[in-house]
């Protein structure tokens, strides 16, 4: 399997990255193919990926719907620009 050397991290990075293996029981080796997957994925896809949406949620502990949906989120200048549709 391919393998990759990451160099000249920098020491608060790789503090923070083992901060947060440590939290979610994992290795920083473990966290870092995760996040490198997603990254990879997220560049070939487009839209909004609910299983990610779902596992990222339930990883948070959030259980609740958000607030209630109201005409100006229909507004579709904002939905590309949380979704970073427009460039800049």
């Amino acid at each position: 399997m391919p393998a990759i050397t990451i160099r000249n991290l920098p020491e608060p990075v790789h503090a923070a990255l083992r901060r947060i293996a440590a939290e979610r029981h994992v290795s920083v080796e473990a966290l870092a193919r995760t996040a490198l997957a997603d990254l990879a994925r997220d560049a070939r896809g487009g839209g909004i990926d609910f299983g990610k949406l779902a596992r990222d949620r339930a990883a948070l502990g959030l259980t609740e719907d958000g607030p209630e949906w109201i005409e100006a989120l229909d507004d579709p200048a904002l939905s590309r620009r949380v979704l970073r549709l427009d460039a800049g």
